[in-house]
């Protein structure tokens, strides 16, 4: 039932299944739910059908106008006994500001409004801002963010996409150039089954020792965001 299919980036791709869900209704309320549960029975395929094609990843991105989650990210390396860990939130307001918030171990704040980028590390004496080669660095990675925010995993050039669809949709991104698969085997976006538009994790391998590995939760989709949070640090 949750055969999974492999779809090469194209013009016209997208599906995915749901899972089935086994529960016993109370008695009591059994012959009343019963036409509720049908009707949701029957709107599960349209729920799942947005991470089963481009189009679909596409469209479910437009529906989103903001979106809120904390994120865990394991850092794995053979020099290191256990995964380093770092926990922070995220932020995204369509269609083009996004804040990057590390909590913990270290506290950083990454911004981005529009065309501009602002980075800050959180010092002694306050916070400080970065400038430097390393933010350029950094503008590239979160513009790569915003691509996959907006559903546009085809968008640059350097990578080639796959969707993967199934109980488990996923896309893979694979540098084209040689000289890249040294640094970077593939990144490894899986999507949420249960919130359209919603990435569940994303994973960059390096080589199957040294990876990075950051899983999303508490999300929140839609709800108003304040503008301060994409201009100020706090």
């Amino acid at each position: 039932m949750f055969r999974r299919r492999l779809l090469h980036h194209g013009p016209s791709h997208f599906r995915q299944r749901g899972d089935v869900l086994r529960f016993r209704l109370p008695r009591g309320i059994a012959r009343r739910g019963r036409f509720g549960l049908l009707g949701l029975i029957l709107l599960l395929p349209l729920l799942t059908a947005w991470a089963d094609s481009w189009e679909g990843l596409r469209a479910a991105a437009q529906g989103i106008t903001s979106l809120e989650a904390r994120f865990v990210q394991k850092k794995t390396l053979p020099m290191l006994a256990r995964p380093f860990l770092s926990e922070g939130r995220f932020s995204y307001q369509a269609p083009d500001r996004l804040r990057w918030e590390y909590d913990r171990p270290v506290r950083s704040v990454l911004i981005v409004n529009g065309r501009d980028i602002k980075r800050y590390r959180k010092e002694r004496d306050g916070w400080r801002e970065d400038t430097g080669a390393a933010l350029s660095v950094m503008q590239t990675v979160m513009e790569e963010i915003l691509h996959w925010q907006q559903g546009r995993f085809d968008a640059n050039p350097h990578f080639e996409a796959t969707l993967e669809t199934g109980s488990e949709p996923k896309v893979t991104l694979t540098p084209k150039d040689p000289a890249w698969r040294k640094m970077l085997r593939r990144i490894e976006l899986t999507l949420s089954r249960r919130q359209a538009g919603v990435m569940q994790s994303v994973r960059v391998v390096e080589d199957e020792r040294s990876f990075t590995l950051l899983e999303f939760g508490q999300v929140a989709v839609n709800r108003p965001l304040p503008a301060a949070r994409f201009r100020d640090v706090e």
